[in-house]
């Protein structure tokens, strides 16, 4: 029974990304996957020379952790709103209320099934290029698949996490705070003067014990993740709050953005934004990756020797591409369907999300960047870091709207979507953060080159925004 539905679970996970992206681009992804795997072989040693052999395989193990911490996050929190917007079916992980299986059993095989998925929708897809990139380059195979099994651990690693921090979330927001900083502090302390992960110090120190702490590790998380899901047989009362009270106040409110979007549609989605609470996954969608990274930081700079200065324009680079994610939220929140019966377009929808993340949700960025200003004692730099972030998050989210409209999510798992945007996002921030770790030694010259990025990005930023009624106007909400 369980291996039926771990199968079905999966061809669940096939047919929900088709029915999003193009079948072809969907099954063309793990080509794409392929092609990165391999290149990352050939062109190995010229990143080795230029960042040192630890550091690279340090960099590709917390890739891996940060990796899997997407997925897992994308799976576990956004499941609610795949059920949202596909209520007129249930999903599989719902069965545990019309049927005689446990919620901790269907939860746990629904983690199995992402891992499955994963592995061999993208992990074993990147080995294999990497294993045809060893016939071009003098890397012995058997070194590199064993550093492969290391890098998988990672990936569980972050995935599990994602999995541990969702069984706790589902209790509480403070159960997942407390039990998240349990653990990064446990972490910490473990592997304090160690290698980034266990794995990677047994690959390069070839002590067993660190092997085993390192597969320990994920097994731990999981295990804990599934002990502590609880079944939820009891139905709460429905509060009645008196959101249709607001729709007038709203929309009187939006009168100004008459002439670039439609202000009733504005108001309902604003509506639907408090409604489904949406601002607060918005606000730990960017918590947990942030303080993940801000925690590597650390951990490289305290417990290894190694000094990387990420500083305050750096994660204003970061957090800017990270706005993303809260576009896609926006794009979370329920199905567009019913909008086909009303005089209303694509691109409506589109621009009021738009201006709905440019008006509502600008104070979670900004939180992040005033306290990693603080933290990092670079107050002098925040003000150029704000520009950055504001700049990289309206160029990223602006060509994200008129590249993927209202499908954000699974739009990016088409290869040829995802292929467009890997360029069009991450020449300009691999710059920006190359002049970031450079500010200090010429400031003045890093103050031009940022600041001529930055209007080219705002430039095209306007381009891709104009274009999003070309694109999406005569598209149906289907």
């Amino acid at each position: 029974m369980n291996k039926l539905i771990l199968f079905r679970m999966l061809q669940e996970e096939i047919r929900l990304n088709t029915s999003f992206a193009s079948g072809k681009g969907f099954y063309s992804f793990p080509v794409l996957v392929l092609i990165s795997g391999l290149l990352a072989t050939l062109f190995s040693d010229v990143m080795i020379e230029d960042m040192g052999y630890v550091d690279y395989l340090q960099i590709l193990h917390v890739s891996a952790i940060f990796y899997g911490l997407f997925a897992g996050s994308l799976a576990f929190f956004g499941n609610e709103f795949l059920e949202r917007i596909f209520g007129y079916f249930g999903l599989i992980i719902g069965l545990s209320t019309t049927h005689p299986i446990t919620q901790r059993k269907i939860t746990f095989l629904y983690f199995c099934k992402e891992i499955i998925f994963y592995s061999f929708f993208t992990m074993l897809p990147a080995l294999i290029g990497a294993l045809i990139g060893t016939y071009f380059t003098n890397i012995n195979i058997t070194s590199l698949s064993i550093f492969s099994m290391t890098l998988y651990v990672s990936f569980c690693t972050g995935i599990s996490f994602a999995y541990y921090i969702s069984s706790f979330y589902r209790k509480s927001i403070s159960h997942a705070i407390i039990y998240s900083t349990v653990f990064i502090t446990i972490y910490a302390i473990l592997f304090r003067g160690e290698e980034i992960t266990g794995t990677l110090d047994w690959y390069l120190n070839k002590e067993m014990k660190q092997l085993a702490l390192g597969i320990i590790v994920p097994i731990l998380l999981s295990l804990i993740a599934t002990l502590n899901i609880s079944e939820h047989n009891n139905v709460s009362s429905i509060s009645i709050i008196g959101y249709k009270n607001r729709f007038k106040e709203y929309s009187e409110k939006y009168t100004w953005a008459e002439k670039i979007g439609i202000p009733g549609i504005l108001a309902k989605e604003r509506i639907d934004l408090e409604r489904s609470k949406t601002g607060t996954k918005m606000f730990f969608s960017f918590l947990f990756p942030l303080g993940f990274l801000t925690f590597m930081n650390w951990f490289l700079d305290k417990g290894l020797p190694i000094q990387i200065d990420f500083n305050t324009i750096f994660y204003g680079v970061m957090i800017g591409f990270f706005g993303t994610m809260l576009y896609s939220w926006l794009n979370s929140i329920d199905t567009p369907h019913f909008y086909s019966t009303l005089p209303v377009q694509v691109s409506d929808i589109i621009r009021a999300r738009l201006l709905l993340f440019g008006t509502i949700t600008w104070w979670i960025p900004l939180i992040f960047m005033a306290l990693i200003s603080y933290m990092s004692n670079e107050l002098d730099l925040l003000p150029i870091g704000i520009i950055v972030m504001i700049t990289v998050g309206i160029y990223i989210v602006n060509y994200t709207a008129m590249s993927t409209g209202l499908k954000t999510n699974s739009a990016l798992f088409d290869a040829f979507v995802f292929i467009k945007f890997f360029f069009i996002s991450v020449p300009p921030m691999i710059a920006m953060t190359i002049l970031s770790l450079a500010i200090n030694h010429r400031p003045s010259t890093i103050l031009v080159a940022l600041s001529l990025i930055c209007g080219i990005l705002s430039l095209l930023s306007l381009f891709f925004y104009r274009k999003i009624d070309a694109k999406w106007t005569n598209e149906s909400f289907d």
